[in-house]
C-alpha cells in the first residue's frame, strides 16, 4: 500500500514539474510574441480623420491605403504579400486568374480580385484589403460587396472541402488554403456584427470548421491571428524555426507545450 502511495505521490510531482514547465515556457513565448509585435491601432480607432492626419495618406485616390496595409503584411508575417489577378468565378465557385473579366459577356459572374496572395510551406493565403472609414451610401455597398465576396469564398471552401481539406494547386500539390480578410476603418468596425452572422450561419456545415479557413477582422487582430496561428507553428523556415526553438530552451520543450497555447 505504501508502494503504490509513494508511486503515485511520484506521478503527481512529475506531473506538477511538468506543467510548470509548460507554464515557464509560455511566458518566454508570450515575451517573444511582444517583441515582435508591431504597434497597429484597432480600426475603431480609424476614423477618418485619423486616416486623413497619416503621413501615408494623401488624398484617397492613389491606392493609399491598400500599399499601407500589403506593408503591414508583409512586416507581421516576414514574406511578401504578392499581388494576384485571381478571382472566383460565381456560376463555377473556382478561383481562376482573370485580370478583365469585364470584356466578357459574364463580367458580372465574377468577384473582385484578391489583393494579395501568400504562398508559405504547404500553405496558401488569398487576402482581401478594405479600409472603410466615415458612413455613406458608397461605404455602405463597398462593405457589402465584401460580404459577398466573402460568401463565395465560404462556398468555395465547401464545395472543394475533400481532399482532407486539402485544395489542389496547379493540378499536382494539395495546399491547405486560407482566405484572410483584412477590414480596417471605423466604418467596418461597426459592421463586424455582419461579418460575425456570416461566419456563423455556415460554421455548422458538417463536413468543415469555416472559421479555421477564414480570417475576418482588422490589421490589429490579423497580426495576433498570424502570430498564434502560424508564425510559431507554420511559418517558419528552417533556420528561423531552430533559432527561435533554441530562444526557447529546446526543440523537445517547445513540441511539447504546442497543444497547450
Amino acid at each position: 500500500m505504501n508502494n503504490i502511495d509513494s508511486n503515485n505521490n511520484n506521478d503527481n510531482n512529475n506531473d506538477t514539474k511538468h506543467i510548470n514547465t509548460i507554464i515557464t515556457i509560455q511566458k518566454y513565448i508570450r515575451r517573444y510574441i511582444i517583441k515582435k509585435n508591431i504597434l497597429i491601432p484597432p480600426s475603431y480607432y480609424q476614423t477618418k480623420n485619423w486616416r486623413k492626419n497619416r503621413l501615408w495618406y494623401i488624398n484617397g485616390k492613389k491606392n493609399e491605403c491598400e500599399i499601407y496595409q500589403r506593408k503591414l503584411v508583409n512586416l507581421i508575417t516576414k514574406l511578401n504579400c504578392n499581388k494576384t489577378t485571381e478571382r472566383i468565378n460565381m456560376d463555377l465557385i473556382e478561383i481562376i486568374d482573370n485580370k478583365n473579366p469585364m470584356k466578357e459577356e459574364n463580367g458580372f459572374e465574377w468577384t473582385e480580385d484578391f489583393d494579395g496572395k501568400i504562398i508559405t510551406n504547404n500553405n496558401i493565403l488569398y487576402i482581401n484589403f478594405k479600409f472603410v472609414c466615415d458612413e455613406g451610401g458608397a461605404q455602405t455597398r463597398s462593405l457589402r460587396e465584401v460580404y459577398h465576396f466573402i460568401k463565395y469564398q465560404i462556398k468555395y471552401l465547401i464545395k472543394n472541402s475533400c481532399n482532407n481539406e486539402k485544395y489542389e494547386y496547379n493540378n499536382e500539390n494539395l495546399f491547405n488554403l486560407y482566405f484572410i480578410n483584412i477590414l480596417d476603418g471605423d466604418t467596418s468596425w461597426k459592421h463586424k456584427d455582419k461579418f460575425n452572422y456570416l461566419l456563423n450561419k455556415f460554421n455548422n456545415n458538417d463536413n468543415l470548421d469555416i472559421k479555421k479557413y477564414i480570417f475576418i477582422g482588422n490589421m490589429y487582430e490579423f497580426q495576433k491571428y498570424w502570430i498564434t496561428n502560424y508564425y510559431i507553428f507554420n511559418a517558419f523556415n528552417e533556420s528561423s524555426k531552430e533559432s527561435f526553438s533554441k530562444e526557447l530552451y529546446s526543440n523537445r520543450l517547445l513540441d511539447n507545450i504546442c497543444s497547450t497555447i
